[in-house]
Formats: structure tokens, C-alpha cells, sequence
């Protein structure tokens, strides 16, 4: 409970309801064949069931982009063209279904590793917040198929935390089994039904209601505007 003033300075309010979440990342997933990966699922606070994106929240001293990279790996075993690549330089000989020592497993745990160690820390803004995607610190976690949308308060006077805003385009499998619709997640145990939608279908979900928070629908209507009307990543401008 916050005290604050009104914006005409005439009166004090005491009993000011301000819940500061911490910030999390939504991710919409397009295979490398054009498919958008979603989720259908219930959650507490909806009404029966709904579509959703991969998401979760950021840990300490993790940056958001790190954070996207580790949730989509975590939720579906997918991820980036260029991460495949450094999985693969970095795990030579490990069995990747097809190929290499059976008994050197390639799991998730192994490739997290790989990601978070290559990973920058978290770059903090002008007002102590963290950049989405750095432009000032060279990076080797610049990846064209990772494209910011943008960073949001979602309550602008009672907190709520930030989300981070993301499109995977050109997703590939990290682990064996990645990306299938049985393939079972290591996240936060949520019973969930991998979908896979072509954009028709994304797009009559997103008029129909169907992802039913309005974070996960924002940033799928973020997304579809970059992919189908050329919308510029975030964020342009000098911060």
C-alpha cells in the first residue's frame, strides 16, 4: 500500500494499491515451416479454457532475452537457427537422436547450460529497468530470428510488473523430440496441449477471444504486425 499525491497536488491518498510483479516474457513461436506454436490450457483466473504463448518469468540476474531463450527450450524444446548451431559446436559427440554417444544424453539441462553461459547479464536503462535487446554491449546473443516487440508496464497506476515482448521466427528442435506435440515440458508442471496454428488460424483465435489474457493477445497482435505488415522491431529510438 503506497501513499501518493493526486496529479493536481490538491489531496494525499493513503491507501494506494500497488502490486510490483516480477517481469516476464511472452514469446510467440513460428516454425521454421510457418506454424505458430501455442498452448491450449486452463489457469485459475479464466474461465474455462484458452489459447496461450510460451512464457514465464525472468530470473535474477537474468536478462529477458535470455530468459525467452530458456523458456521456449524449457516449455517446448525449440529454439533459434543460431542456437542450434552453438548447441551443437558446444556438445560434439553428445547423441542427438540421430547421431553421437548414446550415452551422453543431449537434454534440456545441458543446452540451458550452454545458453546461459554464452548469455550477457541484464543491461539496465536511464530509469534502472532492463533493456529488452541491448544496442549498447557487443553481443554474441544477436540472433536475426529473434525479433523484441517491445517492453510494457501492464498496470499503469497499480504496478503489475513489465512484460517483454518477443517473436521466435524460423524455430528449430534443441533436444530430441522438440517441438512435437508430445513432447513434455520441464517447466511449472501446467497440464497444456501443444496446438500448432497456420496464420489463418492464429489470426481468426486472436478475433475469436480465444487467448484470453490480454498480454499473451497483445503480443501475438505485435507479432502478427511485424510478420505481415512489416512493423519495425523494437525500439527504434535512442533511449
Amino acid at each position: 500500500v503506497h501513499t501518493v499525491m493526486s496529479e493536481d497536488g490538491n489531496s494525499i491518498i493513503n491507501d494506494w494499491i500497488f502490486l510490483e510483479e516480477v517481469p516476464a516474457v511472452n514469446i510467440i513461436i513460428q516454425t521454421l515451416e510457418g506454424r505458430f506454436v501455442v498452448f491450449q490450457q486452463k489457469k485459475y483466473g479464466i474461465p474455462g479454457e484458452t489459447l496461450s504463448p510460451v512464457g514465464g518469468f525472468i530470473d535474477a540476474n537474468e536478462s529477458p532475452l535470455t530468459s525467452a531463450k530458456r523458456e521456449v527450450l524449457e516449455e517446448l524444446g525449440l529454439g533459434s537457427r543460431r542456437t542450434l548451431r552453438t548447441v551443437r559446436e558446444g556438445l560434439r559427440g553428445y547423441n542427438n537422436g540421430r547421431s553421437g554417444d548414446p550415452s551422453k544424453t543431449l537434454d534440456v539441462e545441458t543446452v540451458a547450460q550452454i545458453i546461459t553461459s554464452s548469455a550477457n547479464p541484464p543491461v539496465m536503462d536511464k530509469f534502472g529497468l532492463m533493456e529488452g535487446l541491448s544496442r549498447t554491449v557487443p553481443s554474441l546473443e544477436f540472433d536475426a530470428d529473434w525479433v523484441f516487440l517491445g517492453r510494457y508496464r501492464t498496470a499503469a497506476n497499480r504496478g503489475g510488473g513489465f512484460l517483454y515482448s518477443y517473436l521466435l521466427k524460423n524455430a528449430v528442435p534443441l533436444v530430441p523430440g522438440g517441438g512435437t506435440v508430445n513432447y513434455a515440458g520441464t517447466g511449472d508442471g501446467e497440464s497444456q496441449k501443444i496446438m500448432y496454428l497456420s496464420e489463418d488460424q492464429v489470426m481468426k483465435s486472436i478475433s475469436e477471444g480465444k487467448f484470453q489474457e490480454v498480454k499473451w493477445v497483445a503480443t501475438f497482435a505485435l507479432a502478427m504486425l511485424h510478420l505481415k505488415d512489416g512493423m519495425p522491431a523494437c525500439c527504434g529510438k535512442d533511449e
